[in-house]
């Protein structure tokens, strides 16, 4: 699985809670002057995910409030972008950097910029604060030169719509199917995120589309194995589906994955079977024809030579394995 860390103040007592979650946020995104109405109960847990030198955090919290200051640019700038989504129902945040004062609501995202002094403070003491935050070195990122990035810092930006939905909906698969990848997975998915960190910026610039053509087509293919991971319980979805929902021909779909050292039809069931793999490795009893059927498989015998194929080793082996760790004294 891709290199991660559970930060999670639950073991800690209650009145060192707080004071170690100041310290994971100012370690993670920069340091912070952080305060809270809810010091005596605070909570907090965030999965820190590393994509190389960019960290992606699924994070819940009781409400609270930071601010870089510039006396603490001055002692230490990691020269990042925080992004941040958040979440159905979660706190609305009061942005405020540059000439920028917005507030951020459910489903919508906002940009800061570690170089520059930010204010981030919940609404409501009462919600707790949820969504998902990227932290990416602005030397990532593939922007022209003197790009007025700073006419977006701290605005509220759609989460749902254009390069923001396609970002949401990446973030929201990491933090849910970060153990479905290998560690050596992580420059590829580091790419594809800095790809959609940069169109969700130019577009929301209006200036278009990403200037450099391979930034363009590596979204573009991004966004089909988005299409297919939303889409693989369905066992309609075929080649040629995906490449009429992109308005591509199959010849050029087939040319995109040949360039990544596969074929459509085999990325479609190397997914499924990995899937297929992953519940069939818990402890849950649901009947492996059930498991199968949930991952587009509509033969029984054809889900389990392909599955044999890919992992050496039948469904039920699988699933025996399983169930004899359970048993006690095993």
């Amino acid at each position: 699985m891709l290199p991660s860390t559970l930060l999670d103040s639950d073991h800690l007592e209650p009145g060192e809670r707080f004071e170690f979650w100041r310290h994971a946020l100012s370690t993670v995104i920069a340091p912070m002057e952080i305060t809270s109405d809810r010091t005596a109960d605070f909570e907090g847990r965030m999965r820190l995910i590393m994509l190389e030198d960019i960290h992606v955090f699924p994070v819940t919290m009781r409400a609270a409030a930071a601010r870089r200051t510039a006396r603490l640019i001055r002692q230490s700038d990691p020269d990042l972008l925080h992004l941040a989504l958040l979440a159905p129902g979660a706190n609305p945040l009061a942005v405020s950097q540059h000439t920028a004062r917005d507030v951020t609501g459910p489903g919508e995202l906002y940009l800061v910029d570690t170089s520059r002094p930010f204010t981030v403070r919940a609404t409501s003491s009462g919600l707790p604060l949820s969504g998902h935050c990227v932290e990416i070195p602005k030397s990532r990122l593939s922007l022209p030169p003197r790009t007025p990035v700073g006419r977006i810092l701290g605005r509220s930006l759609s989460g749902t719509r254009g390069f923001g939905g396609l970002l949401a909906h990446l973030l929201g698969h990491l933090g849910a199917q970060h153990h479905t990848y290998r560690p050596s997975d992580a420059p590829r998915l580091a790419t594809a995120l800095t790809d959609l960190v940069t169109g969700v910026i130019t577009q929301n610039l209006d200036a278009g589309p990403p200037p450099d053509p391979a930034v363009a087509e590596r979204t573009r293919f991004l966004a089909i194995k988005e299409f297919i991971e939303r889409h693989l319980a369905d066992s309609a979805l075929t080649p040629a589906a995906v490449a009429a929902h992109h308005h591509l021909s199959t010849r050029h779909l087939h040319r995109l994955f040949q360039q990544h050292g596969t074929s459509p039809a085999a990325y479609i069931r190397r997914r499924r079977l990995e899937q297929a793999h992953h519940d069939l490795s818990t402890p849950a009893r649901t009947p492996i024809q059930t498991v199968a059927h949930r991952w587009g498989f509509t033969s029984h015998a054809h889900f389990t030579r392909a599955y044999t194929r890919q992992f050496g080793v039948s469904p039920t082996r699988t699933r025996r394995r399983v169930l004899d760790q359970q048993r006690p004294g095993s």
